[in-house]
């Protein structure tokens, strides 16, 4: 007995010296080879948050550059308070109202300019804007899982920076009031961030990252140029700290290093196998049981594990394990579904929240957004494709302000809302967007844009039953201009120039029917 127990410890030894040497090779070798691939990750995550970001203000487009050229320049004006939540949607209709209030019956940008617009209006739209965009940057952050983002615009005077939309809130207290601070004429001296100022004179995206000490530590950072109408107007940036990034590689490490001992230790326990051919029995057994379980996942199985546990040996003390490591595979495998679960419902609330984005309040037809949105998509197909047939129809409600000032606005928003059922039902097999106040657009594909002539008819025809109808209310007698044009290639560049000739035929049924009126 003493030989043979002499013999199993001295195997055990040299196995177990073999098992650590391979465990730390193993680790090391995987550390540096997960470090190169979660950097690599990393950065690609970053990219994907600043240029996520960066698509989203280009769509905003003018807005944006509007609220950021009055908010560089009166920031001292607009107050955000310090606990905000990230609901914009009062400042959102305070703007609407100072708007309509002040302006009624106009198209922002297109009939009443910014700059011609009073400083309270300037004001309302800007902080409206400045929220949403915040909660937006906000958000990214916590859905990304990056230290912060944050939007620069560079100044007349380098190395100081513009902090537009900062990572981090700063507090100020007025009149008693908890408001943001915003960090204006920031130092970020371009040897210590090559790249962000790389991407500041080239007006592109640079090939790595900055990598700098901060109050959180090491940190990568990530940068966007913005360009709103071909004019590079900031910088969207995203960090990550070394913490978050080593955090990573570790665990991916650990979990690989496991594995790595767990094969170790089956090898081990396979050798003191042929050694002591008295436990053969019990291991042709374990290996029955773990096909078991190979093919039908089972947690039963480790039931059977634990019969043949008995005793204090080798062999009975892997049985147990195994037994463990089964129950805890199924735990594991429960918590990765129930996980799953959690992931797809959040997938599906992220689904509806941008649907909402796309939806227009009033009308629950698809909005601006919506709309810039099916633009790019159409000048994209133009692009492959030249010959697509479409027309685009410009439809914009009459005398809207006549009826708020005389009927009072939720009149007014019925007027909107039979404009928008009539052409629904009308262009019913197109896409109808509402642009904005009284302001309608319609892209005609198929059968649509082959009846176009007999729709428009059947347009104004309504129209004038509706104008006959004398059990009909004042504001429910809608009046509406039109304007449609068609797409011709060669003459077309995109599908703006279409757009604005529609636009334009539209202001010209509009003073017909003025003209005809007077």
């Amino acid at each position: 007995m003493k030989k043979r127990f002499g013999l199993l410890a001295r195997f055990t030894i040299i196995f177990l010296m073999f098992m650590i040497i391979m465990i730390v090779i193993s680790a090391v070798a995987t550390y540096i080879i997960q470090e190169d691939n979660y950097i690599l990750q990393q950065e690609r995550q970053i990219k994907e948050v600043t240029n996520c970001l960066e698509a989203l203000i280009e769509a905003d487009g003018d807005e944006f550059r509007l609220m950021q050229e009055y908010f560089l320049e009166n920031h001292e004006n607009i107050v955000i308070p310090y606990d905000y939540d990230g609901n914009y949607i009062p400042a959102r209709n305070e703007w609407e109202r100072i708007f309509s209030e002040q302006y009624g019956g106009e198209v922002f940008e297109k009939t009443i300019a910014f700059s011609d617009m009073t400083n309270e209006a300037k004001i309302a739209f800007t902080t409206y804007k400045y929220e949403q965009w915040l909660n937006i940057f906000e958000e990214f952050n916590e859905e990304f899982g990056t230290e912060y983002v944050y939007y620069l615009v560079p100044t007349d005077t380098p190395p100081l920076m513009y902090y537009v939309f900062d990572g981090l809130r700063t507090e100020k207290v007025v009149d008693g009031k908890s408001i943001m601070e915003f960090d204006f004429d920031a130092e970020v001296p371009e040897d210590s961030y090559p790249k962000l100022w790389e991407t500041y004179q080239t007006g592109k995206s640079p090939s790595g990252y900055d990598s700098y000490d901060n109050q959180f530590g090491k940190t990568y950072g990530y940068y966007t140029p913005l360009y709103v109408s071909g004019e590079m107007i900031g910088i969207v940036c995203a960090d990550i700290t070394v913490e978050a990034v080593n955090k990573g590689i570790l665990s991916n490490t650990i979990k690989e290093v496991v594995i790595v001992a767990v094969i170790l230790l089956l090898c081990m326990y396979s050798m003191l196998w042929f050694i002591n051919h008295q436990y053969i029995l019990k291991l042709h057994k374990m290996e029955k049981f773990m096909d078991e379980y190979a093919d039908n996942k089972e947690v039963s199985t480790a039931d059977k594990f634990d019969n043949i546990s008995l005793g204090n040996h080798e062999i009975t003390n892997l049985a147990r394990r195994t037994a463990a490591m089964i129950r805890e595979l199924n735990d594991y495998m429960l918590n990765l579904m129930k996980t799953s679960k959690e992931l797809h419902s959040t997938k599906e609330h992220a689904a509806e929240m941008a649907e909402l984005a796309h939806k227009d309040a009033l009308t629950g037809i698809r909005n601006k957004t919506a709309y810039d949105k099916e633009i790019i998509k159409l000048d994209r197909e133009l692009r492959r494709n030249p010959d697509v047939e479409f027309a685009i129809a410009m439809i914009d409600l009459n005398f809207l302000k006549r009826i708020n000032d005389n009927y009072g606005h939720e009149q007014g928003n019925i007027a909107i809302k039979r404009l928008c059922d009539i052409v629904c039902k009308i262009f019913c097999h197109s896409p109808v967007f509402r642009l904005g106040g009284d302001e309608f657009a319609v892209v005609l594909w198929g059968s649509d844009f082959n009846n176009k002539d007999a729709l428009l008819n059947e347009f104004a025809n309504k129209l004038k039953e509706m104008e006959k109808d004398d059990t009909l209310k004042p504001w429910e007698k809608i009046s509406a201009a039109i304007g449609l044009a068609v797409y011709s290639p060669g003459i077309d560049e995109n599908v703006s120039d279409v757009f604005k000739r529609a636009d334009s035929m539209m202001y010209e049924n509009k003073k017909e029917m003025r003209a005809t009126r007077d």
